[in-house]
Protein backbone atom coordinates (compact mmCIF):
# COMPACT_ATOMS: atom_id res chain seq x y z
CA UNK A 1 0.00 0.00 0.00
CA UNK A 2 1.60 3.51 -0.73
CA UNK A 3 1.17 6.46 0.67
CA UNK A 4 -1.73 7.99 -0.92
CA UNK A 5 -3.43 4.87 -0.73
CA UNK A 6 -2.31 4.05 2.85
CA UNK A 7 -3.90 8.17 3.54
CA UNK A 8 -6.58 7.23 1.91
CA UNK A 9 -7.18 3.86 4.19
CA UNK A 10 -6.42 5.27 7.20
CA UNK A 11 -8.92 7.93 7.78
CA UNK A 12 -11.75 6.03 6.57
CA UNK A 13 -10.98 3.73 9.52
CA UNK A 14 -10.76 6.63 12.12
CA UNK A 15 -14.20 7.86 11.04
CA UNK A 16 -15.71 4.31 11.57
CA UNK A 17 -14.08 3.50 14.41
CA UNK A 18 -12.29 6.39 16.30
CA UNK A 19 -15.33 8.83 16.18
CA UNK A 20 -12.49 11.19 13.28
CA UNK A 21 -9.83 11.78 16.41
CA UNK A 22 -6.24 11.04 15.23
CA UNK A 23 -5.25 10.45 18.74
CA UNK A 24 -7.28 8.05 19.41
CA UNK A 25 -6.60 5.98 16.02
CA UNK A 26 -2.67 6.36 16.91
CA UNK A 27 -3.14 4.76 19.93
CA UNK A 28 -5.11 1.67 18.94
CA UNK A 29 -4.05 1.14 16.00
CA UNK A 30 -0.25 2.34 15.96
CA UNK A 31 -0.15 4.84 13.00
CA UNK A 32 1.20 7.69 13.13
CA UNK A 33 -0.86 11.02 14.02
CA UNK A 34 0.46 13.46 11.24
CA UNK A 35 -0.53 10.88 8.20
CA UNK A 36 -4.15 10.05 9.53
CA UNK A 37 -4.82 14.26 10.25
CA UNK A 38 -3.36 14.44 6.80
CA UNK A 39 -5.16 11.88 5.42
CA UNK A 40 -8.43 13.44 6.80
CA UNK A 41 -7.17 16.83 5.41
CA UNK A 42 -7.38 15.01 1.94
CA UNK A 43 -10.74 13.06 2.63
CA UNK A 44 -12.10 16.44 4.01
CA UNK A 45 -11.05 18.97 0.96
CA UNK A 46 -10.56 16.00 -1.58
CA UNK A 47 -7.06 17.75 -2.47
CA UNK A 48 -4.54 14.89 -2.44
CA UNK A 49 -1.00 16.32 -0.82
CA UNK A 50 1.82 14.62 -3.42
CA UNK A 51 5.42 15.36 -2.11
CA UNK A 52 8.48 15.34 -3.68
CA UNK A 53 10.92 13.48 -1.16
CA UNK A 54 11.78 10.78 -4.18
CA UNK A 55 12.89 13.69 -6.34
CA UNK A 56 15.17 14.58 -3.70
CA UNK A 57 16.06 12.36 -1.94
CA UNK A 58 19.91 10.94 -2.60
CA UNK A 59 18.94 7.42 -1.47
CA UNK A 60 18.69 4.72 -4.19
CA UNK A 61 15.55 3.25 -4.94
CA UNK A 62 15.32 -0.69 -4.35
CA UNK A 63 15.07 -0.94 -7.44
CA UNK A 64 18.88 -0.07 -8.34
CA UNK A 65 19.67 -1.11 -5.19
CA UNK A 66 18.85 -4.65 -5.57
CA UNK A 67 18.23 -5.59 -9.29
CA UNK A 68 17.57 -9.29 -9.29
CA UNK A 69 14.60 -8.77 -7.02
CA UNK A 70 12.83 -6.95 -9.93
Amino acid sequence: MNGVERRGFQPEITLKYCQDRARLAQTVFRWGRENIELGLAEKRTGIICVGLQSTFSTAKRCQEKQPLLF
